[in-house]
């Protein structure tokens, strides 16, 4: 049995290990574009941040073969927190005005 690493800068990655980290890319992508979603698109938020870390992390410095995937999807989870924290700033400012009448 070998005692050499799996995933790394220097060894290529198994076929079966590319397969997941294209799965789960994809899944990183689908999980984004929802979380552009008001209001309930925040806990997709968090959880397309895990998959895009557990795909870094599967990749282990090889290539991606998904890599666009996952960008896209980390890139809408992004603005998904930015549209999140556009609603929570309208929803305090009209919550405010209310009482200024």
């Amino acid at each position: 049995m070998s005692t050499r690493p799996t995933s790394g800068p220097g060894t290529a990655l198994a076929p079966l290990v590319k397969i997941e980290m294209i799965k789960h890319s994809k899944e990183c992508c689908v999980l984004g574009w929802l979380s552009l979603l008001p209001v309930i698109g925040f806990p997709l938020t968090v959880v397309t941040f895990l998959e895009a870390r557990r795909v870094k992390q599967m990749a282990g410095g090889q290539w991606n073969p998904a890599h666009r995937l996952r960008s896209r999807g980390l890139a809408c989870a992004r603005w998904g927190v930015v549209l999140l924290a556009l609603e929570l700033f309208t929803a305090v400012a009209m919550y405010i005005q209310s009482f200024n009448r």
